[in-house]
């Protein structure tokens, strides 16, 4: 930020001092400012703008070495000898304007938007270098080529009007935003607490997040804001005629409708209502803590592992002795069952021994 200067206090001097102060200035460009206003601005280089009511602006450049020599050169361009212009920011002897911060924003911009600034002061330090080197007079060589012109000039309508700051009038009513009790609409006046928050890509002004809403909300795109961003205006006709607290309000605002940035920052915050016969009124009040998630507890990772099921007993291992047996038992007495078999046709396929005494004897021939 340039350094203006600026102080409130002086902002809130009395007409008498407004009315004194002089209707043409010298404005003097921080020098840290330029390499960031002007891309290649030499760093040997500064720059002042020379104002006057009649609507005369000049960008004037000169060299470091010229600090204290450029008043001289100032009160020839604005045609008033030196005292009589102010300078801004403030120098010792010199009668010193305060700029309001529009007025600064508007001088920024001015020299952001000049084409040939850098042009300029480079062709500058060539002559000024020039003329060091060889030992001339360097305004006695600028005087002799025209063609070297070290000021530009656009009209002061371009960046804001110089002494037009009106005299500020005593106020006998009430201030600036308030009316008479007289001059109320007459009309019922609501007064309802709601929340705001995000709800995709819309500012929602509505109870709560925390429960279903109540009803389809109303999409709103005609709004207006205070000067100071702090309230929202919502015509009135976005409710119905007869509307009342116990119907509920549900009211989305499109984000790109807000300034820069304030959706992306915006958290959930509580709003003061006011639904007024000449229209809706949305104060944004504090944002809401909403308390964080408990993190989970961090288990064990050996708990984390898949319990590996008790092994089954399989039928068969528990089946297999006892089939074993029964196995053996059926092969034995089928082994039994065999034996005795052949054994008893054995014995029967032998002839049973006759007795001695009935044993056939071969006689004998005479």
């Amino acid at each position: 930020m340039m350094n203006s200067g600026f102080s409130v206090k002086e902002e809130l001097k009395d007409d008498v001092d407004a009315l004194q102060e002089p209707d043409a200035f010298a404005y003097f460009v921080d020098p840290s400012e330029l390499s960031v206003l002007v891309q290649g601005w030499p760093s040997e280089m500064r720059l002042l703008l020379c104002m006057d009511a009649a609507g005369l602006c000049e960008f004037v450049v000169f060299h470091n070495d010229e600090e204290h020599a450029v008043f001289d050169r100032v009160s020839e361009i604005l045609d008033r000898p030196v005292g009589s212009f102010a300078v801004s920011p403030e120098v010792e002897g010199h009668p010193c304007r305060r700029l309001l911060f529009s007025e600064e924003n508007a001088l920024l911009k001015a020299i952001q938007e000049s084409k040939a600034l850098e042009e300029t002061a480079a062709d500058y330090l060539i002559n000024y270098n020039f003329a060091r080197e060889e030992g001339l007079d360097f305004d006695e060589l600028m005087r002799q080529r025209p063609e070297l012109d070290q000021f530009q000039r656009v009209s002061t309508n371009k960046i804001f009007p110089v002494g037009s700051r009106k005299r500020r009038k005593t106020r006998s009513g009430p201030p600036e935003g308030y009316m008479p009790s007289a001059d109320v609409q007459p009309g019922e006046c609501f007064y309802i607490s709601l929340e705001m928050w995000l709800a995709g890509g819309r500012m929602r002004i509505a109870a709560t997040p925390d429960k279903p809403l109540p009803m389809v909300p109303t999409l709103v795109r005609d709004i207006a804001f205070r000067d100071d961003f702090a309230s929202v205006y919502i015509p009135r006709d976005t409710l119905a005629a007869e509307w009342r607290p116990k119907d509920n309000m549900v009211i989305d605002i499109p984000a790109e409708l807000f300034p820069a940035g304030f959706s992306d920052s915006c958290e959930r915050r509580k709003v003061k209502v006011s639904v007024m016969p000449r229209g809706i009124f949305v104060e944004f009040g504090a944002p809401i803590d909403v308390p964080d998630l408990p993190e989970p507890e961090l288990l064990d990772p050996a708990t984390l592992m898949p319990q590996l099921p008790a092994p089954r007993k399989s039928l068969w291992k528990s089946l297999h002795i006892p089939l074993i047996a029964v196995a053996g038992l059926g092969v034995t007495g089928l082994f039994s069952t065999i034996i005795a078999q052949t054994t008893g046709n054995d014995v029967a396929s032998e002839p049973a021994p006759k007795s001695a005494i009935f044993k056939t004897v071969a006689q004998m021939q005479p």
